[in-house]
């Protein structure tokens, strides 16, 4: 795994161990299409839920947005290892936790979580995220390729996109 373009761009990242399930890094051909389509949106703040190995929010911060913060609820070792240059906020709390205000003014907002849970937290996390959104922001929530999101209140399906094992949902907020 590593950093596909940027100021970064070839620096390698730290996953989980073999055999390790718990996190499923985004793919690197899947985060070079991600950041290609993002070209349509404005450039800006970034937060990326459900960071895993921070890879997404890494490459983000690589790619010129900013501030870039990320969020995972047990942060591991290697998250750990690959943040520690700087460059990018860890928030290390649930979710399903953060205060309704915990962000603002978001450009890009971009969800992975465990694939099993994607449609149960896009229900319950659904209005509580829309307030972070900026006017002619986005948020991109992946899921596997079999998954279908709908709209949900406060949100308009612009598109989706598969790569691989990986579906990205295109939201912005009405």
């Amino acid at each position: 795994m590593r950093i596909i373009a940027g100021s970064l761009k070839g620096r390698r990242l730290e996953g989980p161990p073999n055999g390790e399930l718990e996190v499923r890094p985004t793919a690197d051909r899947a985060r070079e299409a991600l950041f290609s389509i993002l070209q349509a949106w404005p450039m800006g703040s970034f937060v990326d839920l459900f960071a895993g190995t921070g890879a997404v929010a890494l490459e983000a911060y690589s790619r010129g947005y900013g501030p870039v913060a990320c969020v995972e609820a047990k942060p591991k070792p290697f998250l750990l290892k690959n943040l520690s240059r700087g460059g990018v906020t860890l928030f290390s709390k649930d979710a399903w936790n953060l205060k309704p205000d915990a962000f603002a003014d978001i450009a890009v907002l971009f969800s992975d979580p465990p694939y099993e849970l994607s449609q149960a937290l896009w229900a319950g996390l659904s209005v509580k995220i829309r307030p972070w959104l900026a006017p002619g922001g986005v948020l991109v929530w992946e899921t596997d390729a079999r998954t279908q999101l709908d709209a949900r209140p406060g949100w308009e399906l612009k598109e989706t996109r598969r790569y691989g094992a990986a579906r990205f949902h295109f939201f912005e907020g009405r």
